[in-house]
């Protein structure tokens, strides 16, 4: 049976210097680039490796896997868009549309709310009498 490697715990002054980075990284502003290069970021990636956060030091590029993935959901949203509002036109309530898309309801009704599609609703309450 192999051994396996116990994490060792970080001194106070390497969680310092952790924290210490990461303020630095946040007060450049880099908080949703995770492919930066700078060496602020580069510095905190070295220091995470060096408290076993992080196996490995070096940033990798993401694949082109990820940005076909990007351009398809924008591809499939679009075509949704338009079925939505063709739908929308004949008066179809967002659960009748949600069947026939084969989409929930709540992502029809995202898509509705922020492109300003009006979704017709059914009329609830009493039938009157007369």
């Amino acid at each position: 049976m192999s051994k396996v490697k116990k994490r060792v715990r970080p001194t106070k002054e390497q969680a310092q210097e952790l924290n210490r980075r990461l303020d630095a990284v946040v007060d450049a502003g880099h908080t949703n680039n995770l492919y930066c290069d700078c060496e602020l970021c580069q510095a905190l990636a070295e220091q995470a490796e060096l408290m076993e956060y992080r196996t490995d030091s070096t940033i990798k590029r993401p694949s082109e896997k990820w940005d076909r993935r990007k351009q398809e959901y924008e591809r499939r949203r679009q075509i949704d868009l338009v079925e939505v509002a063709n739908l929308a036109g004949q008066g179809l309530t967002s659960a009748e549309m949600s069947e026939k898309m084969h989409r929930s309801k709540s992502y029809i009704n995202k898509l509705a709310r922020e492109f300003d599609i009006k979704i017709f609703t059914k009329k609830r309450g009493r039938k009157p009498c007369h």
